[in-house]
Order: structure tokens, then sequence, then C-alpha cells
């Protein structure tokens, strides 16, 4: 998807910064370096939150502020399941902040931890994911 001279949607966020995962738009800010064993797990699940925020942003009528983010830390257990969001640090507009708790809610759970992930990570954790807007 691109913004092409004669399209009416809202142009995809941009890059900010280098994402060692290879998402485009959400960076994992704060991960627990345990989870470095079980990358497929967390690329997953950050695709799945990409393809999930971008639906919501085609789906708005308003587009968030170019240049802003939103940083949101959350909590997910074993199960795969968003269990509470902790914290939302925002530079964008609402309907930007909204948007990215939606990416990461809608589409819980994740998939449930393998045993040695539960056995690695124990029954839940605290990630943080930085959303941007450009």
């Amino acid at each position: 998807m691109g913004a092409g001279v004669h399209s009416n949607e809202p142009v995809r966020p941009g890059i900010f910064s280098d994402n060692k995962f290879g998402t485009m738009n959400i960076g994992p800010t704060a991960v627990d370096a345990r989870w470095s064993n079980y990358g497929v797990y967390l690329q997953r699940m950050i695709e799945t939150v990409q393809i999930q925020w971008d639906r919501i942003l085609i789906q708005s009528s308003l587009y968030p502020p170019s240049g802003t983010a939103v940083t949101i830390t959350f909590r997910v257990d074993s199960e795969g399941a968003i269990t509470k969001i902790l914290d939302v640090k925002n530079s964008s507009s609402e309907q930007g902040k909204e948007s990215c708790i939606s990416a990461i809610t809608a589409r819980s759970p994740y998939g449930k931890w393998s045993e040695e992930m539960v056995a690695m990570l124990g029954e839940s954790q605290e990630l943080t994911f930085t959303f941007y807007y450009q």
C-alpha cells in the first residue's frame, strides 16, 4: 500500500528507527532479553499487531498527526492474552492513541507459549511497543 498521486487514502506510517525485528512501523522498545530465544513468537505477534494497525488506519476517516508516536506498555500472559495496558505515552491524537491500543488488544490472544517459554519467561511478561506515525 502506498499513497499515489490520485489516492485519497492516508499515507502509511513511515520508519523512524532501526528495528531489528523487521517490522516497518512498530518498534518493540522494551523487551526482556529472555525473549531473544523466542524471536519467532515475538515477530509473529508484532506482525499481527502491524496488520491490525494497518486495518484500523485504513478504515479510519481521520489520520493521526505526522511525526507523532504512541508508546504502550502492556502485559501478555502465557496464553498469549493481553491482560492489562500498563502505560501509554502519547504524542499523537486521541484517535492515534486508541488505534494503537486497539491494534494490540483486538487480536489477542496471540498463541499459547511453549513449555520452554513458560519456564524461561514465567506466567506473564511486560512488553513495550512504540508506534510511529509519519
